[in-house]
């Protein structure tokens, strides 16, 4: 994962290789567009929302069992999203299911791609101004992008909002390391909007980011809240927050889920009906509450322990940002395979700025982006149907290995803060980048 710096070379092969890199995604792309996977999955989630809102049915929102405008619904997914984020589907009902699981796949695509372009012009700024360097991170970026499952689990189920909510939150690391609090804040209350998992997220920037950011944020909610009460009414709002209340208490099996949690889970698994009541449920119960305990501790020690560093503004803004997202998939008790493409952000800009880590750090993060195969669910699935995953230790070890770029992620913030503190202090922070982003 090292790149090489200092000394200019000829950039040809890393163009090359890019090229190739880049052709190969798009020729998953296009199969996955083609071939019509998933339309019986969470692509009919989203597509039945968009009909029901078509067919003036918002009563029924929630409620996935029932006929749309006479006619079975294309699948039996609950949707999760807000209100008044079910008219984002709307235009998908002037489709048959085929065109519209086409066109949506078709802008999952843009969505990765673009966030693609915004990521890897805010990674480039860590590269040396060389042109052998700028390729050859250049190809290390497409790699990853590659190689990184997340991204690419999406199509087996046809489709997700998450390319999007990616877009998003890339676009709110741009908009909030600029200072750009109105952009950045309208880029995370829709991504929450879109995906209302995302709400630690948002949370844990309200409390850290100052108050222009706060000021901004609630004016923007208090305007889609007011402009969603007046347009829907209170009782869908309240069917909503009934549906997350119960909704944050579950956590689903290791094959759907890649939350730290599951560790607990697949114990309590392991130990038989008994552990569903009386002191062995209490017992997992207490251990899942503990290990939250730590990850709230965890990035509060980190957040108040980098106050006290003398960072450049916009270094401490993306700090936070990298922080936020990272809280969110630490802390969610459920988190499906794809949720992990948030995590890219940090694992980007460690790759970045690989020259200010140690090896240990650099191993965390080549074992996660190895690990990132366990989010890969036709594998998953190939593993769920062909071995039993029954004794203790065969659940344990599945539940590690598919939790653990998330393990890897709270080890990296343990053992290697420091590293990522120091990186924020380098003269790409303290000195180009200030100056080139005050001109923007």
């Amino acid at each position: 994962m090292p790149l090489t710096v200092a000394t200019e070379k000829s950039p040809m092969l890393y163009q090359r290789l890019t090229g190739v890199l880049l052709v190969l995604m798009l020729a998953g792309c296009v199969a996955a567009v083609v071939v019509p996977a998933g339309i019986g999955w969470d692509f009919a989630n989203f597509y039945d929302t968009g009909r029901r809102v078509a067919a003036g049915q918002m009563a029924d929102l929630y409620h996935p069992e029932t006929l749309i405008d006479g006619e079975q619904p294309q699948g039996k997914l609950r949707f999760w999203g807000t209100p008044i984020s079910a008219y984002l589907y709307a235009p998908m009902s002037r489709f048959s299911p085929e065109t519209a699981l086409m066109l949506f796949k078709i802008q999952n695509v843009l969505a990765y791609f673009a966030a693609f372009g915004v990521l890897f012009l805010l990674c480039r700024t860590f590269i040396p101004p060389f042109r052998s360097a700028r390729w050859e991170f250049a190809a290390v970026f497409a790699f990853l992008c590659l190689l990184y499952q997340p991204f690419w689990t999406i199509f087996r189920v046809g489709g997700q909002t998450t390319p999007t909510i990616f877009l998003l939150l890339t676009l709110a690391l741009l908009f909030h390391t600029h200072a750009r609090f109105w952009g950045s804040a309208l880029c995370i209350v829709l991504a929450t909007l879109i995906k209302p998992a995302l709400a630690p997220a948002l949370l844990f920037l309200l409390c850290v980011s100052g108050l222009r950011f706060f000021r901004s944020t609630v004016v923007v909610l208090g305007v889609v809240g007011l402009a969603s009460l007046a347009l829907l009414g209170w009782a869908i709002h309240f069917e909503f927050l009934t549906l997350m209340l119960g909704g944050v208490r579950v956590t689903y099996p290791w094959y759907y889920n890649s939350s730290l949690y599951i560790l607990f889970e697949n114990l309590r698994t392991a130990a038989g009906p008994e552990a569903q009541t009386g002191l062995y449920n209490l017992l997992f119960t207490v251990s899942t509450y503990a290990l939250k305990a730590g990850v709230l501790g965890t990035f509060v020690y980190v957040t108040v322990k980098s106050r006290a560093r003398a960072w450049p503004d916009a270094a401490r803004r993306h700090f936070d940002v990298l922080m936020a997202t990272a809280f969110f998939l630490l802390f969610s008790q459920t988190l499906w395979e794809h949720y992990l493409t948030v995590l890219f952000l940090l694992l980007t800009y460690v790759v970045a700025n690989h020259q200010h880590f140690s090896r240990g750090a650099l191993a965390l993060v080549a074992a996660i982006f190895v690990l990132s195969f366990g989010q890969n669910l036709i594998f998953i699935h190939f593993l769920q149907t062909r071995f039993a995953f029954e004794s203790v230790y065969a659940l344990l070890g599945i539940a590690l290995f598919k939790s653990g770029p998330l393990l890897l992620t709270l080890i990296f913030l343990w053992r290697h803060y420091r590293e990522l503190f120091h990186s924020y202090t380098t003269p790409a922070w303290t000195e180009a980048l200030p100056l080139r982003w005050s001109r923007m």
